[in-house]
């Protein structure tokens, strides 16, 4: 390599990891420069689901001056299971900044997911960047607080025990049956080393018939909320366990840390008193990319054919075209069987361009999309659209974030 010139490469564990950890621990030397780098070494980059085949570094001059990660992890959309590169630590050096290396890190990155059969990226950025690459809103957050009054007087009926992994494989295997058709939410064990912790974070697990693990918690005390981050098992059991910690605590509310929508503990928090806060981000946060189309229709046709199969539509026969900003796929639909197949002429349509992930996910309601981005819609797209791609809330927890 020439001095002075740029160079783009997949990291390597053995050459990189040390210059890798020491980057991004200058870059987010907030969280503290040696934990952060520590983490890294342990756990974050090294022992966990980073992919260093689809992730990316920039080199100047022999130095490492980009980064741009991937943690690949399985993700729910209903009852599909799609593979997702999900962003983190992404860091420039500061003495390299606003020279262009990090969107030709970004784009060489993305090649590469597209490489390695990614269907979907997802991240969590700042304000204002990412949508240049194709990324595009995915969710927005939303905290439901409830006053410790409100909570069950009860006593549980189980006695809570702490407990310090959440790579057990009886909290896992909770963590899987309650989340099975919750989009958004990851297929675990994502993290795989047992460091990998958050610092407030306590978790209590309990057990019921036969002395088998039937449901957790992990909170945290934030004055004056008790914050809960995380949660599994019967719901009524699951909030009495919740406001006794709270009330040993002195706390005066819980807050419940985006809960998923459609999961039982959002359910039964809107049956009783509470309030929600959500935060909207136009450009930033939770956002999402589609890196193959096809390969995301075709792992999602059994759950496309369950909603039709459920619906008024579901005598309906035809080809849909759905088109994004890159791909074009047809989705043959003979009366609730969906399969994606060569390309061909037909009147039904959903055209659009980067908002094609947020249907694929959805976001929001579907019109509110088309509404919002332009996406023409010909024949009985107007119909179909309701149907196979409704608002899904989708949510990824805390513990699977990158």
């Amino acid at each position: 390599m020439k001095p002075g010139e740029f160079q783009i490469i997949p990291p390597d564990r053995r050459k990189h990891l040390d210059e890798m950890s020491d980057l991004m621990a200058k870059v987010f030397s907030d969280v503290g420069y040696f934990e952060f780098r520590n983490q890294c070494l342990e756990c974050y980059v090294n022992h966990s689901h980073y992919d260093w085949h689809a992730s990316r570094i920039g080199i100047l001059d022999g130095r490492i001056v980009t980064h741009y990660g991937v943690w690949g992890y399985d993700m729910r959309i209903g009852s599909a299971v799609v593979r997702v590169g999900g962003i983190g630590g992404v860091a420039t050096h500061a003495d390299f900044r606003k020279r262009g290396f990090m969107a030709r890190t970004i784009r060489a990155s993305l090649d590469a997911m597209r490489e390695n059969a990614y269907d979907m990226t997802i991240l969590f950025g700042i304000n204002d960047f990412y949508h240049r690459f194709g990324y595009i809103r995915a969710w927005s957050d939303t905290d439901y607080v409830v006053a410790v009054r409100d909570l069950p007087a009860e006593r549980p009926s189980v006695k809570p025990r702490k407990f310090r992994s959440f790579l057990r494989e009886d909290v896992t295997a909770i963590y899987n049956r309650e989340h099975a058709r919750l989009t958004g939410s990851a297929v675990r064990p994502t993290y795989l080393s047992n460091k990998r912790k958050w610092k407030d974070w306590e978790s209590y697990l309990w057990t019921g018939a036969g002395g088998r693990t039937s449901g957790y918690v992990a909170v945290a005390h934030r004055e004056p909320a008790l914050h809960c981050f995380e949660t599994a098992g019967d719901v009524e059991q699951t909030l009495r366990v919740i406001a006794m910690l709270a009330r040993r605590r002195s706390c005066t509310e819980v807050r419940f840390s985006s809960p998923h929508y459609d999961g039982p503990l959002a359910r039964r928090l809107r049956r009783g008193t509470c309030r929600t806060e959500t935060r909207y981000r136009r450009c930033g946060g939770a956002m999402i990319h589609t890196v193959h189309l096809a390969s995301t229709l075709s792992k999602m046709s059994g759950e496309l054919s369950r909603r039709l199969r459920n619906s008024p539509l579901a005598p309906w026969r035809g080809n849909l075209l759905i088109a994004d900003a890159r791909e074009q796929v047809l989705l043959v639909i003979d009366r609730s069987r969906v399969h994606v197949a060569a390309v061909r002429k037909t009147k039904h349509a959903i055209r659009g361009g980067e908002e094609i992930a947020q249907l694929l996910i959805g976001s929001d309601e579907p019109e509110e999309i088309v509404e919002a981005s332009g996406t023409r819609l010909s024949g009985d797209a107007h119909a179909l659209i309701r149907v196979l791609f409704p608002n899904q809330h989708p949510q990824l927890r805390t513990w699977d974030r990158y």
